[in-house]
């Protein structure tokens, strides 16, 4: 079967087009991420002032088990559609029609597990919104191929307005439903929406049609690139969500709400930065990969930025966390502060290792991938265990000490080990900016003993002062000084591109 050209139509080849293929879209992101972003913030502000933290840990209680279901629905086939030197519309059928087949089975499985979730956390209204969740697991298998179709093709103009309206929907749909029904089941029309909006447009934009799958052995390689990421993804969902279901299990739905919005508030913005930036950089890596000296330095200016956007913020919001949070979700939100403050320790290397998934992938180590994935997650489970007796302040705080001391380390060793960029390379990129924190962190705590002002133009001046003591250690490096300037450059680029932005828009790049 011959490779289909309608399926890489329009992917820049050579190195300028591709560049410029990578700006726009960039430039595209930044202005859907700033909205997505807005989005969120008012989500996690109006809907924590509209249902109390109860109905946030109900809904936290089913979405971890959701969530390690649809793991097994892609079974890492996206990314191995993505990464695919040649792709032909067999290979994709077969990827499709294997996502699909699964989602059902696996929706047939979590409603049949309803009533002993309800079982184990002694709540029977875990069963209710666990069998209306199962409901949604075929749209997802609906549209996974369509995205990952789309991602190949680097139409990133689409997938960034698409994830805006979907959000959008989801944020809309939530707000009418808690104004009706003060209820978790405000959480699930988020979910809902959202996924009918990103199927509805995955279909339109792919413009592709699954059809009859490919031969076996043209999928086999496939499945097994998908192999290592699915490995992966399972265990960092027991990294990611076992916390929330030993909380739920141990303390109930109260504590575990605290600690879900703060999770969910330090996470968001650094998700909402990584993941469309990653959606960029993954092909753009696969297809320098043969260029080691240009995949190095693509790879370091970008994660360089990221940092540069994302660490001075993680800094300003775990020194204000006692005010912040407040003013932010309301008074009855005031205990989730020492929780975030303590998962502050991870948010302040992830923008930089979240990175670290774009050099496995982009160079085929997926294997690697998994292995870390398992030590991830051993060392995650050990930490909730030795937490848990002290309930979500508990686990937060080994999770953030683990995290900052045990996991960074091995992971930069580890991915740093082979591959055009090493760990020499990563720790000379971030000592400026691990610099840069703790003089800013010193900074935030003399405004906050000195600066009698109201919160919120507190919360302001704390915010700029970050930033501003950031950039201003940053430009004693020489990395520093080249971080800036490029910074300057990037911005210049997002300007010219967004001239461009009508004609963008209009082919639907």
């Amino acid at each position: 079967m011959a490779v289909s050209p309608e399926l890489d139509r329009e992917v820049p080849t050579d190195s300028s087009a591709l560049k410029a293929r990578a700006l726009s879209g960039a430039a595209v992101n930044l202005i859907s991420q700033a909205a997505k972003v807005a989005i969120q913030f008012a989500s996690v502000i109006v809907l924590a002032r509209l249902l109390s933290p109860t109905e946030f840990g109900v809904f936290g209680m089913v979405i971890p088990v959701t969530a390690f279901v649809q793991i097994f629905q892609d079974l890492g086939l996206s990314q191995a559609v993505i990464s695919s030197p040649s792709l032909t519309y067999g290979q994709l059928s077969s990827m499709f029609w294997i996502n699909l087949a699964l989602s059902v089975v696996l929706a047939i499985v979590l409603a049949a597990c309803a009533p002993l979730l309800a079982s184990l956390y002694h709540d029977q209204r875990v069963m209710a919104l666990t069998l209306a969740l199962a409901g949604t697991i075929p749209l997802s298998g609906l549209m996974t191929q369509h995205f990952a179709l789309l991602t190949r093709q680097m139409r990133f103009t689409w997938l960034a307005v698409l994830d805006v309206l979907a959000l959008l929907a989801g944020f809309l749909g939530s707000v009418v439903v808690a104004l009706i029904w003060p209820s978790y089941w405000a959480l699930f029309a988020s979910v809902l929406m959202t996924m009918l909006v990103l199927l509805t447009g995955s279909w339109i934009g792919a413009r592709w049609r699954p059809s009859r799958p490919a031969a076996w052995d043209k999928v086999r390689p496939m499945l097994h690139f998908g192999g290592g990421v699915i490995g992966y993804n399972i265990s960092i969902y027991f990294a990611r969500n076992l916390d929330k279901v030993l909380i739920g299990w141990r303390t109930g739905p109260f504590q575990l709400g605290l600690y879900d919005r703060a999770y969910k508030l330090l996470l968001l913005p650094l998700q909402n930065l990584n993941g469309p930036i990653a959606r960029v950089m993954v092909p753009v890596l696969s297809r320098l990969s043969n260029d080691p000296e240009r995949y190095r330095r693509v790879y370091l200016r970008t994660t360089q930025q990221i940092l540069l956007a994302a660490f001075p913020g993680v800094v300003f919001m775990m020194a204000t966390a006692s005010t912040l949070i407040p003013r932010l979700l309301g008074s009855e939100w005031a205990g989730a502060a020492p929780i975030f403050t303590w998962l502050g320790l991870a948010g302040l290397h992830l923008p930089m290792s979240g990175t670290m998934a774009w050099l496995f992938v982009s160079q085929s180590r997926t294997t690697e991938y998994a292995r870390w994935g398992f030590f991830n997650a051993a060392t995650c489970i050990a930490g909730f265990a030795v937490g848990l007796p002290w309930g979500a302040y508990g686990v937060a705080v080994v999770y953030g000490l683990t995290d900052l001391f045990i996991r960074l380390p091995a992971l930069w060793w580890y991915v740093g080990r082979r591959g055009p960029v090493r760990t020499h390379d990563l720790c000379r990129l971030a000592f400026p900016f691990a610099a840069a924190g703790v003089i800013a962190a010193a900074a935030l705590w003399g405004i906050g003993t000195v600066v009698s002002a109201s919160p919120f133009p507190y919360l302001i001046i704390a915010c700029l002062s970050s930033y501003a003591t950031t950039a201003a250690v940053l430009a004693m490096f020489p990395d520093g000084r080249a971080a800036l300037r490029e910074s300057h450059h990037i911005l210049s680029g997002y300007v010219n591109a967004l001239r461009q932005s009508p004609k963008i828009l209009a082919s639907g790049d």
